[in-house]
């Protein structure tokens, strides 16, 4: 791939002509007097990133896309989630009721170590990045996920607007998103058939996690089968490039929108960067991954036991498997980071397992207060620790 030989030997241009070459959304990129904005100024970053977003599409499909996802969370919590849990939510909040202060401080203290460990996933795909950067990061961008319906776009986008500013070139930071991504995926993918699989050999087994599993696992061999030859060849890496590009396009043309190109370049160029860091980091990679997904259900798991929504017949296995199936859930993209049909699931599927009703969605609720709305308030408080800390401001590209 050609590697834009004639732009002028400036930093910031040779690292925006990079960074085109592979964006994973599209991101238009914040300028370098943005990146390196501070206090107040730096904070109106993250509104602007909202703001051009929604600017890209028109105001028909963005009043859609809105009064979609508010009402499917609406009719969710209104209808569906009482009528899954067979509970008002007066005999949940009975359960709520029942919490101490010392079970909330035990379970906040096994959420914010959850949250450290995925910033041993950031480090190791960002190489050169601190362990409390990465907490910044992560929290910021959940934030913006989290609240926007459709926020892909602008999460990846306050991403290389925090990176950016810390010295790191639009393509480490692109690589990092694309390796994150990646192993996020196989993550989820793969939870259901250790799910199933957990069940098969308890005996537990239920038809209930046989399609998820079945779809993961197919999903999950694809995807592993395509990466490794990926980086095995380049000529192998054009093809898989191009029969995406042609396979996304046919799709496109269905729903009328605007053909993609590129894509043979892109994988080529993916390639390239990233096989010396996943050769070098991909156990680390993998480590890290599988502690935060095993913080992850041991929250979900201490907040069942908080809520007295386990019988005879629920489980470490069976609120694995229900937490599994979650993991999936958060990909849909219809409401912010799945919410609303996250929780009707789990809860469903505890209940299933043969958990207490109104227990099980008290504990799913507060499982989801701190894997979603807790993330929030802190996500603005990371914003405002990116704003203010001038020390970790570098120039762009000093930290290749």
């Amino acid at each position: 791939m050609a590697r834009s030989d004639a732009v002028p030997d400036d930093p910031e241009h040779r690292y925006r002509a990079d960074e085109r070459e592979v964006n994973p959304e599209g991101v238009d990129l914040p300028d370098e007097h943005e990146v390196n904005a501070e206090g107040v100024d730096a904070l109106k970053v993250p509104v602007e990133l909202v703001e051009h977003e929604l600017r890209k599409k028109s105001k028909t499909r963005r009043a859609l896309e809105l009064t979609a996802s508010i009402g499917m969370v609406v009719l969710i919590f209104a209808f569906a989630f009482p009528a899954i849990s067979n509970s008002p939510y007066s005999a949940i909040g009975d359960q709520f009721a029942k919490l101490s202060w010392a079970q909330v401080a035990g379970l906040t203290a096994l959420w914010a170590l959850v949250m450290w460990t995925y910033t041993g996933v950031l480090v190791n795909s960002l190489p050169g990045l601190r362990r409390t950067q990465a907490l910044v990061l992560n929290f910021a961008g959940s934030a913006v996920s989290n609240v926007v319906p459709f926020g892909g776009a602008v999460g990846v986008g306050s991403t290389y607007a925090i990176s950016m500013s810390w010295g790191f070139p639009p393509p480490a930071v692109t690589l990092s998103i694309l390796v994150s991504g990646i192993w996020n995926v196989f993550a989820k993918l793969a939870l259901p058939i250790a799910a199933l699989v957990v069940l098969a050999v308890t005996g537990a087994a239920t038809r209930s996690l046989v399609v998820p599993a079945v779809v993961g696992l197919v999903a999950l061999a694809g995807g592993v089968t395509g990466f490794a030859l990926i980086l095995s060849t380049e000529e192998l890496a054009a093809r898989i490039g191009t029969t995406a590009q042609r396979v996304a396009n046919r799709v496109l043309r269905v729903i009328r929108r605007h053909p993609v190109e590129g894509w043979s370049d892109a994988v080529v160029d993916f390639r390239h960067r990233s096989r010396r860091l996943i050769r070098e980091r991909w156990s680390r990679l993998t480590l890290w991954m599988l502690l935060f997904q095993l913080g992850q259900f041991a929250l979900l798991l201490f907040c069942v036991r908080a809520m007295g929504a386990e019988t005879t017949q629920l489980g470490w296995i069976e609120v694995f498997a229900a937490y599994a199936f979650g993991s999936l859930l958060t990909t849909i993209p219809l409401t912010p980071s799945g919410v609303g049909f996250v929780e009707a699931g789990v809860t469903a599927a505890l209940i299933a397992f043969g958990g207490a009703d109104a227990g099980s969605a008290a504990a799913v609720l507060l499982y989801r207060g701190f894997t979603y709305l807790a993330e929030i308030p802190f996500g603005a408080l990371a914003w405002g620790i990116w704003g203010t800390r001038h020390s970790w401001r570098r120039p762009l590209g000093s930290r290749a």
